[in-house]
């Protein structure tokens, strides 16, 4: 008898053997269901392949590839090397899945949803910013300012310590030592392109 599973996955940043990897050793089966809470590419060896991985399953938007569209149009000699690489290794078909990706993924069943950097506290996912979806770190509610956490201030403190549901968010975004697991938040990047290994 198989079970139907819903697997979330971390942000790959290029690291397509750690997907393919993990993917096996979790058994995935034509049943399961799996989601990638984005930042496919940039920083690792192999973006192209991981954007095509992520076009079998599902998958949101990152702040990595909103990057790549607002910088689709910019000369060359201006993005970083980093960037630049990733550029080359895509085509339009890419983009154009890029531009259909959601910003979250409701799981009802679960009580949950996949975002891919946070939610800010007391706002309703569909009226949640871009911006905080994407790049949500260090906050002070109610100021909606999200701050990198080297460069909080001192009486800020991390969204996921503010976040009271009422669903349970899945994010990536932020990089941990190790998997964050809350009532309220699961965060699941564990820096796999950073030698941290890859986290569903």
């Amino acid at each position: 008898m198989s079970t139907h599973r819903t697997i979330v996955v971390g942000d790959l940043h290029g690291c397509h053997a750690e997907a393919v990897e993990l993917l096996r050793a979790l058994d995935v089966q034509s049943s399961d269901r799996v989601i990638f809470a984005g930042d496919l590419v940039d920083r690792g060896p192999h973006p192209r392949a991981c954007v095509e991985l992520a076009m079998q399953h599902e998958c949101i938007l990152g702040n990595h590839e909103e990057k790549h569209l607002q910088q689709r149009r910019r000369e060359a000699a201006k993005l970083s090397p980093d960037h630049l690489a990733t550029r080359n290794a895509l085509e339009d078909r890419h983009y154009q899945y890029f531009e259909a990706l959601p910003l979250f993924i409701r799981l009802p069943e679960y009580g949950a949803a996949v975002v891919h950097a946070g939610g800010y506290p007391g706002v309703a996912l569909e009226q949640q910013t871009p911006h905080h979806l994407l790049h949500l770190q260090h906050i002070k509610p109610p100021a909606p300012k999200s701050y990198w956490p080297s460069k909080a201030p001192a009486d800020h403190s991390f969204w996921t310590n503010f976040w009271r549901g009422p669903e349970r968010l899945i994010f990536g975004h932020s990089v941990l030592s190790q998997p964050l697991v809350t009532p309220f938040a699961v965060g699941i990047d564990t820096g796999a392109v950073f030698g941290g290994g890859l986290t569903a």
